[in-house]
């Protein structure tokens, strides 16, 4: 299922996110609603209570891992703009 985000409301969606997930659960941010595109895509996984890992597979391809709530917020709100620079808004796809 694809949810459509404006970038002014990317914080608060991560909060939300970061909030519902379950370990082992990911969210998918690409600038097309298809998950599957080739384009740019950031994933975020939830791999333990508070422990999240980013990919960024588009721009530079890295790789964030062991984060905590705050670790997440600061990467992503930092990696958006460089991967997502035209957009006034993004996908997210849970799974």
């Amino acid at each position: 299922m694809s949810k459509k985000i404006a970038i002014d409301q990317f914080e608060k969606y991560i909060i939300s996110c970061i909030d519902e997930m379950k370990t082992g659960e990911k969210v998918i941010f690409t600038k097309d609603e298809n998950p599957l595109t080739k384009d740019k895509k950031i994933t975020l996984i939830k791999t333990d209570d508070n422990t999240f890992n980013i990919l960024e597979d588009g721009v530079n391809d890295f790789e964030f891992s062991n984060l905590d709530f705050n670790g997440v917020i600061k990467h992503l709100l930092e990696i958006q703009p460089k991967e997502f620079p035209d957009c006034t808004h993004i996908y997210s796809h849970r799974g």
